[in-house]
């Protein structure tokens, strides 16, 4: 508010955007502002992020250079795309280590803008607030770092049109129904690039492809190379001018369907088995009038003559007439959660020669795992993981199939959890029964020898494995919680130890071993 350029006779600071590490660290940004300066009445400064719904509003406020807000303080929906040229503060307070994110960050505050301070005064530089030392990191890293590029859902969804382009084009897909859908594609893809801002670094970076792709006839026949380049250097700049973050996921999800099913993926039954899901919520608003006017369609995708004969020309109208409906599962007490985990990322690969898992697979299935447990604590198996009691050769199978088989694959299990045993992954999530613990101490306390602080530090070793199920390593017994008031090592001679470490190693061990 003192340092940065100022506008209006130097009355009122310039239009200005923070970019913060995630939601909560932009709210609390707000938060803090409106504290600081409550003359303001909490308008100066808004949290902008594609999730609200009003984001739209504030954007198009953000742009007027006399409106409030005149502090937009975003996560990543600011970082490309949004054309404000009356930006002439940057504050970075979030760390970079994409380049190309960097230089796009950048680029919101390059944009000329005439008459910006008074007439004949036009704006003629911008000021950025590194916090964080970005600068400085790319000083030493000038390509920043490898795989650090994320992909933003304006970028995924240009690749997947980008392949279903250069799919559509060959002998399979000659029909004419084929074709108007390559050519609705082709037609987005180039208002996206002939959208593009050639004043902005990121783009002065790809602007020979910029110049070549810009004309339908690039398009005719893409060639592999022209399908690089479109995804390599293009899909990071251009952007999706639409509010809608949900409409936006379930585009980049069917997509992804389409093109599983084209490359004939694993991941195809999997985006089966959540497109049938993301109906079956649909089904359940059926009082709101758009849902109930699309109800016959979203019955059909449930049946088995749907999946019988869906391919490309299915599934492009799925999303069309879908789309605009995800956002009524996002309400509030209304499976909001189903919806964020279901489609918060794409679900498909997306680089060619690699099985690329997405994060919604992975979150989901961990949820899908916590949810079994707590679920089914009465389950045999985990029962006994529960009372210290332990598994047959019948149990782990049962973990197994379980795990590995109905709430997902042992691929997702490894990506998951690594190599953590199924009796240590239930442990740690529905814990170890108090009584159970106590049980398994019982032989040691009750040693009459034992003094009050030996006992207050068994206490505690009860405590802990009660509430995370077991004790990894034997040498946590000297580090936190227990190191205080006197460690393990000073408070027990060498039988005492032994003993205790042996309770500890079977309440792990019977998570673990197998009987028989």
């Amino acid at each position: 508010m003192n340092r940065g350029i100022k506008v209006a006779g130097g009355d009122r600071l310039g239009k200005t955007i923070v970019f913060a590490q995630n939601k909560k660290h932009a709210q609390f940004i707000v938060d803090r502002f409106n504290k600081l300066y409550p003359q303001y009445n909490g308008k100066f400064a808004k949290r902008i992020i594609s999730e609200d719904s009003y984001a739209q509003s504030l954007i198009d406020d953000f742009k007027v250079e006399t409106k409030e807000p005149h502090i937009a303080v975003s996560v990543d929906m600011l970082d490309t795309g949004i054309d404000v040229p009356q930006i002439v503060n940057l504050v970075f307070f979030k760390r970079i280590r994409s380049k190309t994110k960097f230089w796009q960050m950048i680029g919101r505050g390059t944009r000329l803008c005439r008459d910006l301070f008074g007439d004949g005064q036009d704006k003629t530089g911008f000021v950025i607030f590194d916090y964080l030392g970005n600068f400085e990191f790319f000083r030493q890293h000038k390509e920043g770092l490898p795989g650090s590029e994320s992909q933003s859902l304006s970028e995924a969804i240009f690749a997947k049109r980008v392949r279903l382009i250069h799919y559509l084009q060959e002998a399979a897909f000659a029909e004419d129904a084929y074709q108007a859908i390559r050519q609705s594609m082709v037609d987005t893809v180039l208002q996206q690039i002939r959208a593009l801002n050639p004043e902005l670094v990121s783009v002065k970076l790809q602007l020979q492809h910029v110049e070549k792709f810009k004309h339908a006839g690039a398009f005719v026949c893409l060639s592999d190379e022209d399908k690089r380049h479109l995804i390599a250097g293009l899909a990071p700049v251009v952007y999706m001018d639409d509010a809608d973050e949900y409409a936006k996921r379930f585009d980049s999800f069917m997509y992804g369907l389409m093109l599983a099913q084209i490359e004939g993926t694993a991941q195809f039954n999997r985006g089966k088995k959540q497109l049938v899901e993301t109906v079956g919520q649909l089904a359940k608003r059926a009082t709101i009038p758009q849902i109930k006017s699309k109800l016959a369609l979203i019955q059909t995708i449930a049946t088995d003559e749907f999946w019988q004969s869906a391919d490309v020309l299915t599934f492009e109208k799925v999303r069309a007439e879908l789309r605009d409906l995800i956002k009524f599962m996002a309400e509030e007490g209304g499976g909001s959660r189903f919806v964020y985990t279901n489609l918060a990322d794409e679900v498909l690969a997306v680089e060619e020669g690699k099985a690329m898992y997405q994060a919604y697979e992975f979150e989901n299935y961990k949820l899908k795992v916590n949810r079994f447990i707590e679920r089914n604590r009465d389950h045999l198996a985990i029962h006994k993981l529960r009372h210290n009691l332990p598994l047959s050769a019948g149990d782990y199978e049962s973990l197994e199939r379980i795990f590995t088989g109905e709430l997902g694959t042992a691929e997702d299990y490894e990506r998951e959890y690594k190599n953590t045993p199924f009796g240590l992954l239930v442990r740690k999530i529905a814990k170890l029964e108090t009584e159970a613990a106590n049980e398994a101490f019982s032989a040691f306390i009750s040693d009459q020898s034992l003094s009050q602080q030996q006992i207050v530090f068994v206490k505690k070793v009860i405590d802990y494995v009660a509430q995370n199920g077991y004790i990894d390593q034997v040498s946590e017994l000297v580090k936190p919680p227990f190191d205080k008031p006197m460690s393990f090592i000073k408070l027990f001679d060498g039988a005492k130890q032994r003993q205790l470490v042996e309770v500890v190693n079977r309440i792990k061990d019977n998570a673990v071993k197998v009987l028989g």
